[in-house]
């Protein structure tokens, strides 16, 4: 069950105070009742709806850590891995705006020793991942910049920086050490003075760091690895192999918070956050991902996956409003349910609720890879006591559609949390075989 689930409506607690659950009105009572049916299907976690500058659902499921009876609530702190960036980003405006450094600046003007071949890569270039720097050259950490420095910029830009969109971690280290240098404290400090403390965003803190008193921290259950508090640092420290593109632990309360304050004025004036939001290659803005997603609506998101954690911030500045999903399991599938809100917080056409899951004995069964005569398949597999599904489209490398199997009786589902599509089973033992889109399956 929800978290603390209350269907009556509950006002929305004045910024800075504390946060809880809220279920508002009949689109915050459908958005908490597809999460309980979420946590059915595997989802753990807390989620955040928002429209016209007001909350309408504030909820959590599942476990505080798996295998453990505490639950979650929208108060509790996750680690939301890449979703960082647009703080680093926002960070690096705002010293423009203090005329600390320029976005047209070339690295080589604020870190050393920066390669000849590097030359031409600006700010700007780092922050919308445009440096033409490979994604491969991602080794490196620790804290020593000079070796740090030649490990991810070996080789120099194999494109013309500017040019090609190629999305890289490592240049937004580099970027944390340019708000260091440039505004003479840590990149943690800096983060915590110009960002946090005006936004109000009072729980929000960095992994390595104690847990805020009176705060709940979640641990993250991985499939890459143990289980780690959102506390934990998933790479050993917070040093220049995750610094500035990850590392930032918040909930979903201390994000709308965030949120808040930049339609506001509190963290910068309307013009950089035009900026801020004027999408580049890619559609990859500073920090941020804008574009427009199927139902025309404006979206600027970025999402975060990281050892036992996966996140969507999503704000819809046309709605005066956001989406906020934050998950304590890796294999959460944090921007498709973040599809499904959105569509119950904007009065789209309402997403299926997720199904029964199916009985082991079943689901075991089926377990199994499925071909057409086309080359299509269809991999069934068990995760812990749910049926993950993964529909191979093309050729190796092509499309593919992830969800979950379940159903009722004899009807089957595949759930891909925004659709439902059934799925006929027949034959048995070595004979079985399926029947999806209108195409035959064989194990």
């Amino acid at each position: 069950m929800i978290a603390h689930l209350l269907l009556a409506v509950i006002p929305l607690l004045p910024q800075g105070k504390g946060g809880g659950v809220v279920t508002k009105g009949e689109a915050g009572a459908s958005i908490a009742r597809y999460v309980e049916a979420a946590e059915r299907q595997g989802f753990s976690g807390a989620v955040l709806a928002a429209r016209k500058g007001e909350v309408v659902a504030a909820v959590a499921a599942g476990p505080l850590e798996h295998g453990k009876p505490a639950r979650l609530t929208p108060d509790t702190l996750f680690e939301i891995a890449s979703a960082t960036k647009p703080f680093t980003a926002l960070a690096l405006v705002q010293l423009e705006a203090r005329r600390k450094l320029k976005l047209a600046d070339p690295l080589a003007e604020h870190l050393k020793p920066v390669p000849d071949n590097c030359a031409r890569i600006t700010l700007q270039h780092l922050v919308q991942h445009t440096s033409g720097i490979p994604a491969s050259n991602s080794e490196g950490g620790g804290d020593e910049l000079e070796p740090f420095l030649r490990s991810v910029l070996r080789g120099g830009p194999v494109h013309e920086p500017g040019s090609h969109f190629e999305y890289w971690n490592q240049g937004y280290a580099l970027l944390s050490e340019v708000i260091a240098e440039a505004s003479g404290k840590s990149y943690v400090d800096q983060l915590r003075a110009s960002v946090f403390e005006p936004a109000g965003m009072k729980f929000t803190c960095f992994t390595g760091d104690k847990a805020p008193a009176r705060a709940t921290v979640a641990v993250g259950r991985s499939s890459r690895g143990p289980s780690r508090s959102a506390l934990e640092h998933p790479y050993g420290a917070y040093g220049l192999q995750y610094r500035g593109m990850g590392g930032i632990v918040t909930n979903v309360w201390d994000l709308w918070r965030f949120d808040r304050a930049l339609a506001g004025k509190a963290l910068v004036d309307e013009a950089a956050k035009r900026r801020i939001f004027e999408p580049g290659l890619e559609s990859y803005a500073l920090g941020w991902r804008v574009f427009r997603g199927p139902n025309g609506r404006l979206r600027q998101s970025h999402g975060g996956d990281v050892r036992g954690f996966t996140c969507e911030l999503r704000r819809l500045p046309d709605q005066d409003g956001a989406v906020i999903v934050l998950c304590n399991d890796d294999a959460a599938p944090s921007r498709p349910l973040a599809d499904a809100l959105e569509a119950l917080l904007c009065g789209d056409k309402a997403p299926p609720l997720p199904p029964p899951p199916l009985e082991v004995a079943r689901r075991d069964a089926l377990v199994g890879a499925y071909v057409a005569r086309s080359g299509r398949r269809i991999v069934i597999e068990a995760q812990g006591e749910l049926a993950a599904v993964r529909i191979e489209w093309g050729p190796p490398n092509g499309p593919v559609t992830r969800g979950v199997l379940g159903g009722v009786g004899d009807a089957l589902v595949v759930f891909t949390w925004t659709e439902a599509s059934e799925l006929k089973v027949k034959g048995e033992g070595a004979a079985l075989s399926l029947r999806y889109a209108d195409e035959e399956y064989v194990r």
